[in-house]
């Protein structure tokens, strides 16, 4: 009888014991775990180009909603269509040199940008027909 009572007395110690390593490791993965997560999200510059597409009207400029407005980089290639403001916006751009185009119905503007890490650039693009004098094929 006596052996019982210390075999129940020795197996409570044990879950006792094995009860705190978890909680303990529990606590632990909570303390490190947003820590390491924190570290590894840490926020680079973030990079916006933004702008507006409009036609050149009487008295004021006309905003183009609808417009298909492409960027155009070494290794990017992004599109998008104006809001009803004639407005666009692009984030987290790399850094470097591109070229933002506008088209809308046989109208395009075009614009060379260069994108520096953390700034906002804006782009105004006004729609005009195509030069006539420049061939797409030579």
């Amino acid at each position: 009888m006596l052996k019982s009572g210390l075999a129940t007395v020795a197996g409570t110690k044990v879950i006792g014991f094995r009860l705190t390593a978890i909680v303990l490791l529990l606590a632990g993965n909570c303390l490190i775990i947003p820590a390491m997560a924190d570290a590894q999200c840490t926020s680079e510059p973030t990079t916006v180009l933004k702008g507006t597409v409009f036609l050149e009207a009487p008295g004021e400029p006309a905003y183009v909603q609808g417009a298909n407005v492409i960027v155009q980089g070494e290794f990017l290639h992004l599109s998008a269509v104006t809001d009803r403001d004639g407005r666009f916006r692009y984030s987290n751009m790399e850094p470097g040199t591109y070229t933002v185009e506008a088209t809308f119905f046989g109208l395009q503007a075009e614009q060379k940008i260069s994108v520096e890490p953390g700034t906002e650039v804006q782009v105004v693009l006004q729609l005009k027909l195509p030069d006539p004098t420049i061939s797409a094929n030579p």
